[in-house]
């Protein structure tokens, strides 16, 4: 069976913040250039008029839940949707984008048992976090026909073994090219900092950010000018400042909130290393890639992130950065060190790297798999 159209149902979405979101617009955007595409996502973090205004620009067609007061009125409507968007456009493939999405298989299966399903894995939603989790987990991967990670990592999660390894497949984040020409200096802020640090993601226990604040202090040695600069939702912003303040190093430290993509650009030009010391202690969250890596790449910038997570793949050992043992203040210097005296190779480097993943390019893989599931 060829592909007729495609349902493809998000747990994130832009204009709102995350990775799941960033690689859903993305892939939905290119795949519709090839198929009709129907988005059935979310508006967290988002402002009602944002949404609109972001999907007025949108070709494809995009639906978003609405979120009430009472969670299981949240999820009946969610699923109420879905169904009714089944019945009348008779999909013949659906991709599940997130946790929610990937447990939504469940009754799409028994709605529809021609549809192909494939399960867009990042990462989080394959470390279940409850009993009742981890059996909406094992159900879900059952019912689907294709399971597509984007890391190495991610795949490794993947609880059942019995899975038929033609099944699984591993495609790669990609990014969008066309950002770092939209963003004209509409970022008004000057980074400080000789050298200039930043990471991009929500102030969270995940992503890290507090391994790189105890590292300052020795990376204040050798740099005294130094400064880290965060960019993100600012979920854990108090406990941060309070380590930072702690260790004396607060005045080297600027927490920017969340950015749109334009200013996110720019904010990137202005640093000279990405900083991504993320961490997969937390039982349900973890890194499956970092797509920021690859924007940074963009610009040309190299990044530093953590073995052992979803960024190996994101970052070539040696070439456009350096992975390390994220508890590592020694290994974090060490790696700024090497960086910064070899930075023109690393950009160029980087840059090079993160064209290879263009989304005009990663979009046909995708195609391939879905057209043989």
């Amino acid at each position: 069976m060829g592909i007729k159209n495609i349902l493809f149902i998000s747990s994130e979405f832009p204009p709102g913040p995350g990775g799941i979101g960033n690689h859903a617009w993305n892939l939905s955007r290119e795949l519709n250039n090839y198929i009709p595409v129907h988005v059935l996502t979310v508006s967290d973090y988002a402002e009602e008029n944002e949404c609109v205004q972001f999907d007025n620009k949108e070709k494809m067609y995009l639906y978003r839940f609405k979120r009430y007061n009472l969670s299981f009125l949240t999820y009946l409507k969610r699923v109420y949707d879905i169904v009714l968007h089944l019945a009348k456009n008779r999909y013949s493939h659906c991709i599940l984008s997130g946790r929610f999405s990937l447990y939504t298989s469940n009754f799409i299966r028994l709605i529809s048992g021609s549809i192909k399903l494939i399960g867009a894995l990042h990462g989080s939603e394959l470390v279940p976090a409850t009993k009742l989790s981890r059996l909406l987990l094992k159900r879900s991967l059952k019912n689907l026909n294709i399971f597509i990670s984007v890391s190495q990592y991610t795949d490794k999660l993947i609880p059942l073994n019995s899975i038929d390894k033609s099944k699984r497949y591993i495609i790669p984040n990609g990014v969008n090219v066309e950002n770092i020409d939209k963003s004209k200096n509409s970022f008004s802020k000057i980074l400080s900092g000789k050298p200039c640090l930043i990471s991009v993601g929500s102030i969270t226990d995940r992503k890290g950010q507090v391994n790189l604040v105890r590292s300052l202090p020795l990376i204040i040695k050798k740099y005294p000018q130094v400064h880290y600069h965060c960019i993100g939702l600012p979920i854990k912003n108090e406990e941060l400042l309070k380590v930072a303040k702690k260790l004396k190093v607060d005045r080297h430290l600027t927490l920017h909130g969340f950015l749109p993509n334009d200013q996110l650009f720019d904010s990137y030009k202005q640093s000279d290393i990405l900083i991504m010391l993320s961490q997969n202690k937390a039982s349900s969250d973890v890194e499956g890639f970092g797509i920021v890596v690859l924007e940074a790449n963009l610009c040309g910038v190299s990044a530093i992130g953590s073995k052992d997570t979803g960024i190996e793949d994101a970052i070539v050992q040696n070439k456009t950065g350096k992975l390390v043992n994220p508890y590592s203040p020694e290994e974090v210097l060490d790696a700024i060190n090497q960086i910064l005296n070899n930075k023109e190779k690393f950009s160029l480097n980087a840059l090079e790297w993160s064209r290879q993943h263009n989304w005009n390019i990663i979009v046909n893989k995708y195609l391939q798999i879905i057209e043989n599931a």
